[in-house]
Order: structure tokens, then sequence, then C-alpha cells
């Protein structure tokens, strides 16, 4: 014990003996291969926290199975001290993060956009334009309109790598491709778009926050403590989708009219105008060819033209015993309203 005591640079291997009475302030790092528990664990892990001059730090490294010691101390420390010892975990976050990058890059709406906003962003004189955003705003917001399950699940999993970006970004070294700028902002873009579209304005957005902290916006908000169940992180998912709707463009419709009172009572009335569209469209000679199309997997863009042929004719023959309001709100989802004949027509099948 001298020895350790007069040494630059000591190690002591202990069995049990100086588990829980050694006493030296110079004790930095404490290393675990077994398990403890209880108050043993608190006063084993207390041998490091002494004070001593030039010492700023101590550390344990748990070598135990499974790291179960990192548990056990936490519930020590609350069971004898009432003290709650933080769950947060800056590397764990970062494995979540990975897969966060990866499924968002992978992604229809990354896919789809993410280049033709670069070409915008990476102009110097139109970035910072907002007129240079109109078509990709407009093609976007139509394809959120149209794409509601893909989109909910797209902006839950950008909300959670934001959450998790701006928790970690100055606790660990973190690679720049997770916080490189134009990947940044075509999600905020999307968010914003998806936000203005889905919600009001008064709901607290981590997207919106983590760009408010990177100027120093930071708003405190104060919580009654609640009593909460240890989680593991998982990958977030948008909402379960469909409502129990019999066509999947019925969950648009009550979106876009989720202010209304009577939205239930609509909804019964559009799914019976949409199944009576369908059945004129199995009916029509045209509906027929375009059935057979179907069966035999031609080409997206003709089958959607086709079928766009036959909503014009219909609406043309049917406009004032449907309805305006019903075309008014279909029009610009005739693709969407395909992909639900197309459902329909696999399902019989």
């Amino acid at each position: 014990m001298e020895g350790f005591a007069l040494s630059k640079n000591g190690l002591v291997i202990v069995v049990a003996k100086l588990q829980t009475g050694f006493d030296e302030k110079r004790l930095h790092t404490l290393f675990l291969d077994k398990e403890i528990k209880g108050i043993s664990a608190i006063q084993t892990i207390s041998r490091v926290n002494r004070t001593a001059k030039y010492k700023n730090d101590c550390k344990i490294v748990d070598f135990s199975y499974n790291n179960v010691n990192v548990q056990n101390i936490k519930d020590a420390f609350e069971h004898f001290s009432d003290v709650v010892v933080s769950d947060f975990d800056p590397f764990g976050d970062k494995k979540v993060l990975d897969i966060l990058l990866s499924e968002l890059k992978k992604s229809d709406t990354f896919a789809k956009f993410f280049l033709v906003f670069m070409a915008i962003y990476k102009d110097q004189v139109k970035r910072d334009a907002p007129e240079s955003y109109l078509d990709f705003e407009s093609s976007l917001k139509k394809y959120i309109d149209a794409n509601p399950k893909h989109t909910a699940d797209t902006k839950a999993k950008a909300a959670q790598y934001f959450t998790i970006l701006n928790r970690i970004e100055y606790v660990i070294e973190l690679e720049a491709k997770y916080s490189e700028p134009g990947f940044l902002f075509f999600w905020r873009k999307f968010n914003t778009l998806y936000n203005m579209m889905h919600r009001s304005d008064d709901v607290k957005d981590p997207i919106e926050v983590y760009f408010d902290n990177q100027i120093g916006i930071i708003e405190v908000v104060t919580y009654e403590a609640t009593e909460k169940k240890k989680k593991p992180l998982k990958v977030a998912e948008g909402a379960e989708y469909g409502g129990g709707y019999q066509f999947d463009i019925l969950q648009i419709i009550a979106a876009r009219n989720e202010q209304e009172a009577l939205v239930g009572s609509m909804i019964l009335d559009f799914s019976s105008k949409i199944k009576d569209f369908f059945d004129y469209v199995q009916t029509a000679n045209e509906g027929e060819r375009l059935i057979v199309k179907i069966k035999s997997h031609a080409s997206e863009a003709e089958i959607y033209d086709d079928f766009a042929k036959l909503y014009r004719r219909y609406r043309a023959l049917n406009r004032q015993k449907v309805g305006d309001y019903f075309f008014k709100e279909m029009d610009d989802l005739v693709d969407k309203l395909c992909d639900d004949f197309e459902a329909t027509i696999c399902l019989d099948n």
C-alpha cells in the first residue's frame, strides 16, 4: 500500500478487503470485473471520489458480464441515496443515430427530392431566395399529401434524428456526415412543409429546436416530476396508418377536414362515392383494359394516365349527381385514387 501511495502511476488489484475501506485521495480509475450491488456498489465506486491536487475527474470502467453494474449502480443510488442517475447514453444514442441516418437516406422522400433541393442549395444566389424553392415545395407538398403513411414515418424518424443530434453533438465526437448542412436543411424544409399541413404552430418541434439551439435561442421549460420507467431507445415510426378506412385515400380526406364536426359522416359518404366510381371503372370498356394492364404489370405511368382519363370522363358524366365537393377533394389525388383501385383489384384476385 505504501508503494501505491508513493508511485506516480500505481495499480492495486483488490478482491474484497480494500473494496469498501481503502481511502487514497489520488485513486482515479476503478476497473470492475465482477458484479456489485446495493450499498456495496455505492461504497465501492466511492473509492475514487476523493479530491486531490491536479485531480479533476475520476473514472469507473465496467468489465462485468453484460455491463450489469451500470444498472446496479443506478438502482443503488436511487434506493439508498434518493438520487436518480441519468440514463443518458451518448454512445448508445449514436448507434441509433447511425440507423436513422441510413433510414432517412433510403426513404422515398430523400430519393425523390434531395438532389432537386441540393441543386438550389448549392447555388449561392438561389439558396437565400424563397422564390427559388417554390416549384420544389409545391412538388413536395403534393407528395406529402398523397403519401401520408410513408411521410408520417419519415417525419417521425427525422424528428428523432434531430432530437438525438441535439443531445449528443457536443458531448461526443461525431463525424461531419451527421451534421452536413445541406442534409440538415433539406429535412428542415421537409419538416416545415409537413408541419404546415398537419398541425398547429403551438407544438414544440425537435427539428426547429435544433436550429434554434444553433443560434442560441433555447427555451427552458419546467415540468412536474413524474415517475418514469426505463425504456430502450428505439427507432421512431410514424403513427399507425389507415384509421380503419376502407380506402387509404380516406385517411387524407379525414386529415384535410379534421376540423369539421361531421368528418365521420363525410367519410362514409366519400367511401360510398369512391366505391360507385370503382364500379364504373370496372364495367367500362376502357376500365376492363385498364384492369388487364394492372394484372400484367404495365408501367405505372401508363396505368395512371389511363385511370385519369376514366376519372375525367366519370366526373363529366356524374358531376351533378355526385356533387362538386367530392371532385374538388379528389382532383389532385387521382394517382392516390388509382393506387386504391389497384389494391382493390389485387384483393379481388
